[in-house]
């Protein structure tokens, strides 16, 4: 990828991708922790997965980008990573969560299941 727009935005979307995988991959194995036998294995198991893949995915980043042309691409599929991010969690939490977030008063029940 060079530092042309439709790498950049080729860059931005599969950071997202990868983000997306990372951290819906974090949110269903929260999901499934409580009803799990073997927490523990579920949890590093999850971990592992999701690790190797985007240590994998940034791997063959550095790879493919050309010395003098490898930082943009890198920045900006962090960047799309990092967006997912956001963007999950502004639709996986619940609504009333989201909106007592920022109270003083709200602070001791952002953390209640």
């Amino acid at each position: 990828m060079s530092g042309h727009p439709p790498a950049l935005i080729t860059a931005l979307l599969l950071g997202g991708g990868l983000g997306i995988l990372y951290f819906g991959g974090l949110w269903f194995t929260i999901q499934r922790l409580i009803h799990s036998k073997q927490p523990v294995t579920l949890m590093w198991t999850s971990f592992l997965l999701r690790l190797g893949a985007v240590l994998g995915f940034f791997h063959l980043i550095l790879q493919r980008g050309a010395t003098g042309q490898l930082l943009a691409p890198l920045l900006i599929t962090f960047l799309g990573f990092l967006l997912a991010r956001n963007v999950l969690i502004s639709n996986l939490m619940p609504r009333q969560r989201a909106r007592g977030m920022g109270k003083e008063e709200g602070r001791g029940e952002r953390y209640n299941l």
